[in-house]
């Protein structure tokens, strides 16, 4: 089992702290344009009755309106507001092995798209929780916390109100994972992709876990641990035992085994290292 991707040399490494770093100058770019409009209004105010024309169309103030709104849209695509290490609603960022961007916001305007034709009054729903996210951003990134529960609590709501399951795990991939519903089907936590695998196979009361793997470039963010939260809460859910193996895949030095039975031993997980790394969690519902 692990939680990273093969690591090709420092410069893989770097990647969460090239996140990070683009993530903190997104914001002061923002932060930057919003304290020259308020310079601009200050100025305005003292020039009397000269104060209108800063109002009119291409005047300063509106030139650098429209600047800080077309930087408070680039906000998510560096997952400005997030809290690291911890995956919520707010995560995400540039990934740009891939060309894409992962963000909540994004996946949003994806879903109106496709549903709007079919499910209108859950579409107008969404969108609401769009122009929250993006509003709710700059305010996270200050230490707002309170607008960050009151955006996973809406997004809950929209997720549960789903018109069907693909739109539902697309949203529910954006939660912190101690709040994603668990499913019915566990083979639906099964992924496969450019930024998660998630590999395992069940047996009668067993998940045998095979590996968590996240994107290089999402590392850092919580990922990893959102997803195993999510099965852990699963498996207890549906009474199963869950057991592995500690194979690190994204670092080869000593210190990987060590930090990876660490992970797994947050998440309730029994580990005998002097069994090649064998993990074993006993679901919550059963006696130990």
């Amino acid at each position: 089992m692990s939680e990273g991707n093969p690591s090709s040399g420092a410069k893989e490494m770097d990647r969460p702290n090239e996140l990070l770093e683009r993530r903190q100058q997104a914001l002061c770019n923002y932060l930057a344009a919003s304290a020259d409009i308020a310079t601009m209004r200050i100025r305005a105010n003292l020039t009397g009755w000269r104060r209108w024309l800063h109002q009119l169309p291409g005047a300063s103030i509106a030139t650098a309106t429209t600047r800080r709104d077309v930087l408070l849209r680039d906000l998510a695509e560096h997952g400005v507001g997030a809290d690291d290490r911890r995956w919520g609603v707010l995560s995400g960022g540039q990934i740009r092995s891939l060309g894409m961007t992962v963000g909540l916001e994004h996946t949003l305007t994806e879903l109106i798209t496709r549903y709007e034709p079919t499910a209108p009054h859950w579409v107008r729903q969404v969108r609401v929780v769009a122009t929250a996210s993006e509003q709710i951003r700059p305010l996270a990134a200050v230490g707002d916390h309170t607008a960050v529960a009151d955006l996973t609590d809406q997004l809950l709501t929209v997720t549960r109100a789903a018109p069907d399951n693909r739109a539902r795990q697309s949203l529910t991939d954006h939660l912190p994972g101690v709040l994603r519903p668990i499913p019915s089907d566990l083979t639906t936590l099964r992924r496969t992709g450019p930024l998660l695998d998630v590999v395992f196979d069940i047996y009668a009361d067993t998940i045998k876990l095979d590996n968590i793997t996240v994107n290089p470039e999402l590392r850092g963010t919580g990922l990893g641990t959102a997803t195993l939260q999510h099965l852990c809460r699963a498996a207890d859910a549906h009474h199963l035992h869950i057991v592995g193996q500690l194979v690190p895949t994204y670092r080869d030095d000593d210190s990987a085994v060590p930090a990876l039975a660490n992970w797994c031993r947050q998440h309730g997980f029994a580990v005998n290292e002097r069994l090649g790394g064998r993990i074993v969690r006993t679901p919550f519902s059963v006696p130990a």
